[in-house]
């Protein structure tokens, strides 16, 4: 044997077993990314935290009075993001706040079940059963009603917003 072939079989262990270490390593890091921390995102923890956002939202959104109806809108569009926060400021000033103030139209409503269909890191959908109240001028005995919406949710930083409310 001559020198040159002792001194690379000599070098040859150490060397793969570092390249072995850093593969593992490698391979630990892009399961964390990838495996481990959207789970961590996705847990019971945030479909409560989802849910409960989603209800807070839709409570907001469908309940309001005459005598606070920019509290009211201010306040619902707080949980509201996207496309549907536009549809929404347009709708309730255009159409809700008229009706409201002439009708004197003030309604309550609470959410009574609710459930995750679909949840990622970044997106969820949540199935609410609401039961809402409403009472006006000219028919001052509540009228109650039940409905079930799909709410869409997306993440804004660190809150989650209505970006779609879908009664079904």
């Amino acid at each position: 044997m001559s020198v040159n072939n002792v001194t690379i079989k000599k070098w040859w262990l150490p060397i793969v077993l570092a390249l072995l270490v850093v593969a593992s390593g490698a391979l630990a890091g892009s399961l964390y990314w990838t495996q481990y921390r959207p789970d961590k995102q996705t847990d019971a923890a945030a479909e409560r935290t989802v849910i409960d956002a989603a209800s807070a939202g839709a409570v907001s959104l469908l309940s309001y009075s005459p005598d606070t109806l920019d509290k009211d809108f201010s306040a619902a569009k707080s949980h509201l993001t996207g496309d549907f926060l536009t549809y929404y400021s347009q709708f309730s000033q255009q159409i809700v706040a008229p009706a409201a103030k002439q009708r004197g139209v003030k309604t309550t409503a609470s959410v009574v079940q609710s459930a995750v269909s679909e949840l990622r890191p970044d997106s969820a959908v949540v199935l609410l059963f609401i039961d809402q109240e409403t009472r006006s001028t000219e028919r001052p005995q509540p009228s109650l009603a039940a409905s079930s919406v799909r709410v869409t949710m997306a993440k804004s930083g660190s809150n989650w917003l209505i970006s779609k409310f879908d009664p079904i």
